[in-house]
């Protein structure tokens, strides 16, 4: 069964980073070696476009959680998406910091050091990923009613 668990989260694991990857890192910039990924081209929308990356990087902090991570590894995880959440909303500086910060690589190197098949998600990594998510929303209902 273990080996069957270990397949699995190896499979997650490889789509895990290749969603990462399409976040972070997946345009070079022409004339470098640097690349960026969509989550920073989306994050130029204001408020939605990091809303938006915000969740699809949710998914993968969930993921990781159901992969075994203890819960300190999910609230580090966490910190790295609340910071890239919070600095994004600053215009331009937020964008730009986005593009070097890459909480989702950071993320995914997380779950790559920290992996453990036989330990099951607890409630407490379920409640941090919640908290965080609700968080998230409540700042972007708070911005937006701040605008209307």
């Amino acid at each position: 069964m273990n080996k069957e668990i270990e397949e699995q989260n190896e499979e997650k694991l490889f789509r895990l980073k290749l969603l990462s990857n399409r976040l972070d890192e997946i345009i070079i910039i022409p004339g470098t070696k640097y690349k960026i990924g969509i989550d920073p081209i989306i994050g130029v929308i204001p408020i939605i476009g990091d809303l938006l990356g915000s969740i699809i990087s949710i998914y993968i902090i969930y993921s990781g959680s159901k992969m075994g991570l203890s819960s300190r590894v999910v609230i580090k995880m966490g910190m790295n998406l609340g910071l890239d959440f919070a600095v994004g909303l600053i215009p331009i500086f937020g964008d730009i910091f986005d593009m070097g910060w890459k909480a989702n690589k950071k993320n995914i190197e997380l779950i790559e050091k920290n992996i453990n098949p036989t330990s099951e998600n607890s409630t407490l990594s379920n409640l941090i990923i919640a908290t965080l998510t609700i968080l998230i929303l409540v700042v972007f209902l708070t911005i937006l009613g701040f605008l209307t």
